[in-house]
């Protein structure tokens, strides 16, 4: 049986299950190469079919994650699978007509058959189209793929099917909610719009706060951002819900926008995404009135700090109130909120916890391999009585065959030197010895944001200045250190408290304190909170990383490397042999490494 997962909306992305076996995960952006990507993910859809022989027709199941249909209009959701510029205007028109009271947009079941239309005309006829729950769909992802059987599931995001913060545990292996927060509690919403006071890109530079707030301090910042969150009923609630006040002056934000602003905010597809944009509107507003005194560094620090504990506090009532048990905890994560290393080391230090995983994926891509995983069992006439989905690594995107390379090789021959080493992993751990920047391509790509040794910038750790002389080279602006990829026999050296079968550090989702007397050799790595965001690197996830780093080990007594992805700034993680070598023609790197092969520019 062949089940495709399906992430329709931003950060689009297509994951492929084959009898139960998780075969391919990838997102859009990373073929297109487009940043965020959306709608169907043609071309991610493509490249699986090139490298697995398929065609539509072999697909029985496609499994979207959230109901969609039910919060996009028509014109929209032509317009996602197309990405033609006729559906797109005619949504505008149905927009601006929708503003000024003319017509509304209309949002029914109606839609779901236009999208099972429109999955039609992509060739996939014999393909029955299943929808699950944006948050189940954050849950399923992280709980069947974590390596431990989970005592409780988190999900957090800005929004989802109208929910922000929720809590499951299983039972027979289904997932159950213990707690639903709605869209009205975001801590998700708080962390972007903090993103958005301080100059950055809301939905995407949330990373970026999450570094800078180690370079501010404590002020009365943290107790006034702190004031937004209470609880009520035991019910947990945020500003600018329940506050009269806020409920008699709510359109007040949006007489300052533009026109073209007001027109968005005040027709979105559903009227759940009206009152979300509403609330975002007095949030940043307050933010914004509260804020006005205080360094972008205090602000950070203040988001921050309050986010950690709205989700610690949260985490401890759910646990005292619903758990059989209040010790040994195992806990797996998913959502945007946990992309912030922060919090979820802060979760892993609660005392009540014993493990934490951090699906690597953890956006809104891994939707799709939520709905994915949920389809398979759903549609499966084998009872699975212990989940096959388990991790052990995440490359699950393209390899690209010897063809594939070779053709490229041949490609850039008149113009780069191509060499093929006899001793690949020592020739690149001299090279990382001998300060080299290195991009190094090889096997198949990492599923989820971070590079992870198969389409990764690696360099030594020595030297804190490569940090600003690398940003510079990409054209990144950035608060946080480089992270570094540790062999597992050396993790405890420089992390004593790190726990070998905690999983969250195999993929870089968690931040963890380095011993102090490590800080000089770990410099490029060690941020100035002293946490570290490594990914343990073994010889059974990837064996020419893994004895990459032994040689380097061998050669100057350190076991760690830096690790980051070598694309430019607002750009995906380099995919193929040919993008990856645009990065050494644009002088982001030194020498590119494609498998056995060394390749630098001809002077």
């Amino acid at each position: 049986m062949n089940t495709l997962g399906i992430n329709f909306g931003h950060d689009s992305s297509v994951v492929f299950i084959r009898d139960g076996v998780i075969v391919f995960a990838i997102e859009e952006e990373k073929i297109s190469r487009i940043k965020q990507d959306f709608g169907w993910p043609r071309q991610a859809i493509n490249r699986l079919f090139l490298e697995y022989n398929l065609n539509p027709l072999d697909v029985d199941h496609i499994a979207i994650g959230g109901m969609i249909y039910s919060t996009l209009g028509a014109s929209e959701i032509k317009y996602r699978f197309s990405k033609r510029n006729a559906h797109k205007n005619k949504e505008i028109v149905d927009r601006v007509l929708a503003y000024f009271r003319i017509a509304s947009i209309k949002i029914s079941d109606d839609n779901r058959t236009v999208l099972e239309n429109c999955v039609l005309q992509e060739g996939f006829t014999k393909a029955k189209v299943h929808f699950f729950n944006h948050h189940l769909c954050h849950a399923a992802s992280t709980y069947y793929t974590a390596p431990f059987n989970a005592d409780l599931v988190i999900t957090a995001d800005g929004v989802g099917d109208g929910e922000s913060f929720n809590f499951y545990n299983s039972e027979g292996n289904r997932l159950f909610p213990l707690v639903i927060n709605g869209f009205e509690n975001s801590v998700g919403q708080f962390y972007s719009s903090i993103t958005k006071l301080l100059g950055f890109r809301p939905n995407r530079h949330e990373g970026k706060i999450t570094g800078l707030a180690a370079f501010g301090n404590r002020s009365e910042l943290v107790d006034k951002f702190a004031a937004l969150f209470w609880y009520e009923n035991d019910q947990l609630r945020r500003y600018p819900f329940g506050n009269k006040e806020n409920e008699l002056n709510r359109y007040k934000p949006f007489q300052n926008l533009s026109l073209r602003d007001k027109i968005n905010k005040k027709t979105s597809e559903d009227a759940v995404s009206i009152e979300y944009a509403e609330n975002a509107l007095l949030l940043e507003s307050k933010l914004t009135e509260l804020s006005k005194d205080y360094s972008k560094e205090d602000i950070a620090y203040a988001c921050q700090i309050v986010s950690e504990q709205v989700i610690l506090i949260e985490t401890s009532r759910v646990i005292r109130n619903y758990l059989k048990k209040n010790n040994d905890i195992k806990i797996a994560l998913a959502g945007g909120v946990f992309a912030n290393v922060r919090i979820n080391q802060r979760i892993l230090e609660m005392p009540q916890v014993s493990n934490v995983f951090v699906q690597p994926a953890m956006g809104d891509a891994g939707l799709a391999l939520g709905a994915a995983i949920l389809c398979d069992i759903e549609t499966s006439t084998v009872k699975k009585l212990e989940s096959p989905y388990k991790f052990s690594h995440t490359y699950y995107g393209p390899s690209y065959s010897p063809a594939e390379v070779e053709e490229f090789i041949n490609s850039v021959k008149t113009e780069a030197i191509i060499t093929k080493m006899n001793a690949p992993a020592q020739e690149v751990a001299a090279m990382l010895k001998e300060n080299f920047v290195i991009g190094f391509w090889h096997g198949r790509m990492e599923w989820g944001p971070r590079a992870l040794g198969s389409r990764s910038m690696i360099l030594n750790t020595f030297d804190r200045t490569v940090n600003d002389s690398v940003n510079k080279r990409l054209s990144r602006t950035e608060f946080m250190p480089f992270a570094p990829s540790i062999i597992d026999h050396a993790i405890n050296k420089y992390i004593p408290s790190y726990n070998t079968e905690c999983p969250a550090g195999d993929y870089m989702t968690i931040t963890y304190d380095v011993k102090p007397e490590f800080h000089i050799e770990l410099q490029a790595v060690v941020h100035v909170d002293g946490t570290a965001r490594p990914q343990i690197v073994s010889r059974d996830s990837n064996p020419y990383y893994f004895d990459i780093i032994n040689e380097f080990h061998s050669l100057t007594g350190c076991g760690a490397i830096v690790n980051t992805s070598f694309n430019a700034h607002e750009e995906p993680i380099v995919s193929s042999p040919a993008v990856a070598y645009k990065a050494l023609k644009d002088n982001r790197i030194d020498i590119l490494i494609v498998n056995e092969f060394k390749i630098v520019m001809r002077k």
